[in-house]
């Protein structure tokens, strides 16, 4: 398999324009380290690709690409309270606007919630005691 693969790296860098295969400048390390520097957010971390903007303007709580961590279970759950506090306010006042933005808010919030709190526990792997030869 390894074969195979390096085979098919060979192939594809004579495909590509050698310049693509010179060393960074440290610039462009620089640049690099500082997206994954600033993947780490509140709730965990983003999981957008290298050289791409945040497309929600920093929306973490409704972005797919969040991966919370459960470190910050206290503070996701003091969040989802003060959303409902806002929501309360919201549906007195009348700013309907608001209301809907916040429900959204609220229900990508329990689902955050929800992926911190499940633990999946697979055990360890049961080993069948070795077979003695006959």
């Amino acid at each position: 398999m390894l074969r195979h693969y390096r085979a098919f790296l060979a192939r594809r860098r004579q495909l590509r324009p050698s310049e693509e295969y010179r060393d960074p400048t440290l610039e462009e390390w620089e640049e690099f380290h500082q997206h994954f520097a600033k993947r780490k957010v509140e709730l965990g971390t983003c999981g957008r690709g290298y050289g791409t903007p945040c497309a929600h303007e920093h929306a973490c709580l409704r972005c797919l690409l969040l991966q919370p961590d459960p470190a910050q279970k206290h503070r996701l759950d003091e969040i989802i309270v003060n959303l409902r506090e806002r929501l309360a306010e919201a549906n007195e006042r009348g700013w309907l606007g608001e209301v809907e933005g916040l429900e959204i808010t609220i229900v990508a919030a329990e689902r955050k919630l929800a992926s911190m709190t499940r633990q999946i526990n697979l055990g360890m792997p049961a080993i069948p005691p070795r077979r003695q030869p006959n």
